[in-house]
């Protein structure tokens, strides 16, 4: 028994320590892209999609940034965590109101299916369901669709989704405090730090005017992780059913989401080796299960009430073969349309468009293999062109002016049009996105903050790096993952800021 004893907790230690590498390795190499390059999303209707070298300016800003954090950490300690977070609640608010109430609600591509569908599904009319069209083709938008029909029972009116958006974003600033205080033993300092990170992280608000799922999305899966950690501690069962429900509600809304669900079933899989609890294989079935039933019954009782119409939609094998398509026009990796093109070629059937996916991935890596040049263009691309935007396409996805979008100030009708302001802002963006990606470097490198569990950060955020190697690119779809550092990026800043102040202290202070 001793032997198996120590077999397993060697395994669990080689597991831990994998864990730790892999992040060490993904978040320093953004770091690296982040510091060499910027990719910037023209505000047209299509991606065009442009990568520079990250300007000697942008650098010089992240350095004063960085300062300015590091001066204020002895002058905020006598902020009451609370307070500070109510008066940057009601500054979003404000600023929310005037955003909602000036802006258009003119949506576009998914986001006007998406809301189309459900305003006619309030009359009955599935004719948004018919094959070709958008959702037909894409029917895991079904269930935004439905998101939008249960909200519709208050108000169908665009603004009130920009309202809940901005509900949740408030929301999402207050989850990533609260599990920054778990995680972290209630340090006041680092709470300060990542409530101002949070509010100041731009992008996430400007994405209130983006009627779609991320941001719902990430709200859910983070109080997913809020109340794994609570079932963790507790073994309460009420946490544990309302992760499973968030975790549900998180992949309902944004698929991506399943990389919140594995994190999960990793993490009690990880608690298992330490505690032989039956609920711990509970959980991490369950929510594997919740990640996948859904979408199966929401096709199956839209398919009922459209009388057998619907064909499955794209399989997701497609979204890869577009994602490592070694030709394109526009940024590697970024949508060109070779995913409609194989599921028409396949007469819209899901078996043979699979095998026409398999077929052409298999195509992909041939020429990668052959052609190592071309590979290491690719990806480079692609990477770059993803993580190094600092406004994540927060802006270009809502009501840009050369879509046909009516916004009722100047101000904002040049704000969306990449003018007014916006260069100011992507440029300080820049240098607050450069600055969270060094201290998260610094963070994980630090073999002393291994004695915190930040394991959800770790795996949430390396499996988003590594599934987007191979997915359909979009800066966009990196966001949640950039956003979820904030706590070890809170918890570096807050340690330097304690050395640099107190120079004469080489010991850390010890945390409650």
């Amino acid at each position: 028994m001793q032997k198996i004893k120590k077999v397993i907790e060697l395994f669990e230690w080689f597991c831990q320590n994998i864990i730790w590498l892999v992040m060490l390795c993904c978040v320093g190499f953004v770091a690296v892209l982040n510091l060499l390059y910027r990719s910037k999303v023209a505000y047209v209707w299509t991606e065009d999609v442009s990568i520079e070298r990250t300007s000697i300016t942008a650098l010089v800003l992240a350095v004063l940034i960085f300062v300015v954090f590091l001066i204020a950490g002895s002058k905020i300690q006598k902020i009451d965590e609370k307070i500070l977070f109510i008066v940057f609640t009601v500054i979003y608010i404000i600023a929310g109101i005037y955003w909602i109430a000036n802006v258009s609600t003119e949506l576009r591509m998914d986001a006007y299916s998406a809301h189309n569908g459900s305003v006619l599904m309030r009359q009955h009319d599935f004719s948004f369901l018919n094959p070709g069209q958008d959702i037909y083709l894409n029917e895991h938008q079904l269930s935004f669709v439905t998101y939008e029909y249960l909200i519709g029972f208050i108000s169908t009116d665009v603004r009130f989704l920009y309202t809940v958006n901005l509900l949740q974003i408030i929301g999402i600033n207050f989850v990533i405090w609260k599990l920054t205080d778990r995680c972290f033993g209630q340090n006041h300092k680092t709470n300060l730090y990542v409530i101002l990170f949070s509010f100041l992280f731009l992008p996430q608000f400007f994405f209130l005017a983006f009627a779609y799922g991320i941001i719902p999305g990430l709200f859910f899966i983070l109080l997913a992780f809020l109340f794994l950690d609570k079932s963790l501690e507790s073994g309460n069962w009420k946490h544990m059913i309302l992760c499973v429900i968030f975790v549900m509600l998180a992949v309902i809304l944004k698929g991506n989401n399943i990389i919140g669900s594995i994190t999960i079933a990793i993490l009690c899989f990880l608690r298992i080796l330490k505690e032989k609890k039956w609920r711990l294989i509970l959980l991490a079935v369950l929510v594997m299960v919740v990640s996948v039933l859904p979408g199966k019954a929401f096709h199956a009782w839209y398919n009922k009430e459209t009388g057998g119409v619907l064909c499955g939609g794209k399989p997701k094998i497609l979204w890869i073969a577009m994602g490592t398509e070694p030709y394109y026009n526009n940024a590697a990796g970024w949508y060109n349309g070779c995913s409609d093109w194989l599921f028409s070629e396949a007469g819209y059937d899901p078996e043979k468009a699979t095998e026409l996916g398999k077929a052409k991935i298999r195509d992909n890596i041939y020429i990668f293999r052959h052609n190592p040049d071309t590979a290491y263009e690719f990806f480079s691309e692609k990477l770059e062109s993803m993580w190094c935007d600092p406004m994540y396409e927060s802006l270009w996805s809502g009501p840009l002016p050369d879509a046909g979008a009516e916004n009722k100030t100047e101000f904002f009708n040049e704000l969306y049009s990449g003018k007014s302001i916006e260069p100011q802002i992507a440029l300080a963006m820049k240098g607050f996105v450069i600055m969270l990606f060094v201290l998260a470097t610094i963070f994980v490198a630090d073999r002393r903050n291994r004695k915190y569990d930040c394991n959800y950060i770790f795996l949430f955020f390396t499996g988003g790096f590594l599934l987007h190697i191979i997915w359909e690119a979009k800066s966009q779809y990196v966001y949640p993952y950039v956003f979820i550092l904030l706590p070890c990026c809170a918890k570096e800043m807050a340690l330097l800021s304690e050395k640099i102040h107190f120079p004469g202290k080489h010991q850390r202070t010890q945390e409650k």
